[in-house]
């Protein structure tokens, strides 16, 4: 399952980011959770996302090994 699109997930900046999902259906709950608190901490960085990303791409492949 795909909670991403493809075109947002090459983006490393945090506001670039939650632009390109902000509207998206199905968006991922953790993204939109982190996109959430981005907006309130602006202590939040790149390394942050890379690292959102990168469990959010996990679970997506797990997922997929349940079709």
């Amino acid at each position: 399952m795909e909670t991403l699109p493809q075109n947002c997930v090459d983006i490393d900046s945090v506001d670039s980011f939650c632009n390109c999902i902000s509207g998206y259906e199905p968006v991922d709950p953790a993204a939109e959770a982190f996109c959430n608190r981005a907006k309130i901490e602006k202590n939040i960085s790149g390394d942050d996302l890379a690292e959102l990303k990168m469990k959010i791409r996990d679970l997506e492949d797990d997922a997929c090994c349940d079709c």
